[in-house]
């Protein structure tokens, strides 16, 4: 607990949202090898969107959610933007795959939870991030890269 001790609350919010980014890469990443294992073992399966589409984007938000993850819990003023930008647009990209692919009933019944879950799940990462001291967090040496 010694070094858990040491940080600050804005560390902490930051590690917080760096291990959420890891279990998304990580659900994206289980996502992916399941598209691709049922695309292999039931290739005639009839669904609206392809096996393969799914997995191909499932690797690639697990790769950018990877990308956040190390951004952020390094502490690198470019993971917090990289961060903003890639929340958003994972959110864009599911609203407009439901947009695009969603027939069943249930989808319809369910707009206005799902709108109210995508507010909540951007603002759990853009309240904190744009905070001024977890900004802070963030300090001189990501300025410089380092």
């Amino acid at each position: 607990m010694g070094i858990l001790e040491k940080l600050t609350v804005s560390h902490k919010i930051v590690l917080v949202l760096s291990a959420l980014t890891l279990m998304l890469g990580l659900a994206n990443l289980a996502r992916a090898i399941l598209a691709a294992q049922t695309s292999m073992y039931l290739p005639d399966l009839p669904t609206t969107v392809s096996l393969r589409y799914l997995a191909v984007m499932g690797g690639l938000w697990a790769g950018a959610f990877a990308i956040s993850t190390v951004g952020l819990a390094l502490f690198r003023k470019w993971g917090r933007r990289c961060t903003l930008a890639i929340v958003t647009l994972y959110q864009i990209h599911a609203w407009v795959n439901r947009i695009l692919f969603a027939t069943s009933e249930y989808v319809r019944q369910t707009l206005a939870r799902d709108v109210v879950l995508t507010l909540i799940f951007l603002l759990i990462f853009w309240i904190p991030l744009n905070l001024d001291r977890v900004k802070e967090t963030f300090g001189k040496g990501a300025e410089e890269g380092r």
